[in-house]
């Protein structure tokens, strides 16, 4: 399951926080993970916030990748807390389930 929330910042950027959930080998537990996108006013595609010729890129490629994703939602602009809001999101649209509809067909006597 993929859900995608986008925060638009006072700066006029667009910030979207990707969350994606998998069942790993018959355990019932949903793994996530989730990835943050940026995008300028001017720009017209989402882009990585931190890409190889930014000066932090080698420092990032050097650290934990746990240190990596903070130093990632820092330079995207957006907050833990928004961060959060959109992993419950996504973990209300998870534990949801649909009902089924179902359908009774009754056979008419001629």
């Amino acid at each position: 399951m993929i859900h995608e929330k986008i925060f638009q910042l006072k700066s006029g950027r667009e910030v979207k926080v990707i969350i994606k959930g998998y069942h790993l080998h018959d355990n019932p537990q949903l793994s996530t993970e989730y990835e943050i996108l940026i995008r300028e006013p001017k720009e017209k595609y989402f882009r990585e916030p931190i890409g190889i010729n930014h000066p932090q890129y080698w420092k990032m490629k050097r650290i934990s990748p746990q240190q990596a994703k903070t130093v990632l939602l820092e330079y995207s602009g957006i907050s833990q807390r928004q961060l959060s809001l959109a992993i419950s999101e996504f973990n209300k649209l998870a534990n949801h389930t649909p009902l089924v509809a179902e359908t009774q067909y009754t056979a008419q006597v001629a």
